[in-house]
């Protein structure tokens, strides 16, 4: 091979090489199956193996007011006064960090299936809590941020209790437990459903990662 034919081939094999790298990335940064709700924590953690598949799954959901006069939210949720008329919109960014040890493979693919957002009526009063997040106090564990829009009008009020580990949402306050029944796939260390007298709301995937 001449040395022009050889430049060639290396040329040819480095643009070969640096796509394949670019799609690599971008499909781990989008969950591996070129989904845009999930994003991959970079560099990839990983025990075991496999095991642990840490990361951010980004999901929204809307509740109606009805005749509630004041909505009630956590005291960590982002509020801005932009909501449909009579319906509240929130948007989650659920997040596994972990590097711990379980039996069982973990994924945020998974775990955006057990944590969510839980309402209640409290009198005249709308409440929103989290539930479904969870902290080893040692080697990480889950959290939610929330994004609710509020429409304009409407009374809020931001209180404590209603979200992290010790959200009133779930009945968990910090032991340590083996996989819930209710856990929707994967390992779970956390609860995987709201308290009694709480209501989960349905959530759907958002590519639009409004909660980032």
């Amino acid at each position: 091979m001449n040395r022009a034919s050889a430049i060639k081939w290396f040329l040819l094999a480095s643009v070969v090489v640096a796509t394949a790298t670019i799609g690599y990335f971008s499909l781990r940064g989008s969950g591996g199956s070129g989904d845009p709700s999930i994003v991959l924590a970079e560099p990839f953690n990983t025990v075991h193996g496999l095991t642990v598949e840490n990361g951010s799954a980004f999901d929204r959901a809307a509740v109606e007011i009805g005749t509630a006069k004041k909505l009630v939210l956590p005291h960590n949720a982002t509020v801005r006064q932009s909501g449909e008329t009579g319906k509240v919109q929130f948007f989650m960014k659920k997040s596994l960090s972990f590097l711990g040890h379980p039996p069982e493979p973990m994924s945020i693919r998974d775990a955006r299936k057990n944590m969510g957002c839980a309402v209640k009526i409290e009198g005249r009063e709308l409440v929103l809590a989290t539930f479904a997040e969870w902290d080893s106090h040692k080697e990480g564990g889950t959290r939610i941020k929330l994004l609710v829009a509020v429409p304009k009008g409407v009374e809020v009020e931001q209180r404590k209790g209603l979200s992290g580990e010790n959200s009133v949402g779930h009945e968990w306050h910090g032991q340590y437990l083996t996989k819930p029944k209710d856990a929707k796939g994967g390992y779970w260390y956390g609860p995987a459903s709201p308290a009694q007298g709480w209501m989960a709301v349905p959530d759907v995937p958002d590519p639009d990662r409004t909660a980032q």
